[in-house]
């Protein structure tokens, strides 16, 4: 028995050479799937069905994730601005492109905040990168920040929170809450981002403040003759 099978399936085209290979391709033997290309098969199936027509469009477009989708939001914001810069015979136009700034840095926020409280710590990480930026000027961003320097599981990113919040060192509450966080931390890698945010960013009273912790033994070995080094012998 011959194990080619023809379907005699038309195929809609005026084209001689593609009907010639349609033809051609219909005397292929056709065997029966595995059972492992069929397992495959609904599972791709499954996954595409499932997936929603944003995350399909997000998908064809690149901009998969809230972030991709606040990007062109804040893109379209900033596009319709520059569409109405040229008109400049309306009075209030100004007032118009100032409102559009005003949403795109609302935008940018809140996406900070909410990478800040993700539950991955490489949006965390991503969200106090981005925060470091506007850090000065946004007492809620500080106060997110602190969080993650203070509470944060994973070292890297607390790491990386205290030193974005080097510019707010100067403030009596953020100041405090790191100096105590020096006091009672036990990594190293957290000890180290303390200790270099103090040296450069400390005022006279912090800086006494880790010279004390560090004769005190409190700090690591490697840091206790980092900070030596860099202060001296003398008490500042």
């Amino acid at each position: 028995m011959s194990d080619r099978k023809t379907f005699n399936v038309d195929f809609d085209s005026d084209d001689t050479g593609e009907q010639k290979l349609w033809a051609a391709l219909e005397e292929l033997p056709r065997e029966a799937p595995s059972a492992n290309m069929r397992r495959s098969f609904y599972r791709e199936l499954d996954r595409v069905n499932s997936a929603s027509w944003a995350e399909r469009l997000g998908g064809w477009m690149g901009i998969n994730g809230n972030a991709g989708w606040v990007t062109v939001a804040a893109c379209v914001l900033i596009g319709i601005g520059m569409g109405q810069s040229f008109d400049m015979t309306d009075p209030e136009e100004p007032m118009r492109l100032e409102v559009l700034e005003q949403n795109v840095a609302l935008l940018n926020r809140e996406l900070i905040l909410d990478r800040l409280e993700d539950a991955t710590a490489g949006r965390r990480l991503r969200g106090v990168i981005d925060a470091s930026n506007v850090v000065q000027d946004d007492a809620e961003i500080t106060r997110a920040l602190l969080v993650r320097a203070t509470e944060d599981s994973v070292y890297s990113v607390r790491s990386a929170a205290i030193d974005a919040l080097g510019p707010r060192m100067s403030s009596a509450a953020v100041g405090n809450e790191l100096m105590i966080l020096l006091e009672n931390a036990e990594s190293p890698l957290v000890q180290l981002a303390l200790v270099d945010l103090v040296l450069r960013n400390g005022n006279d009273a912090q800086l006494q403040q880790l010279l004390q912790l560090s004769d005190k033994g409190r700090l690591h070995p490697d840091l206790t003759k980092h900070v030596n080094n860099y202060l001296g012998s003398e008490s500042i």
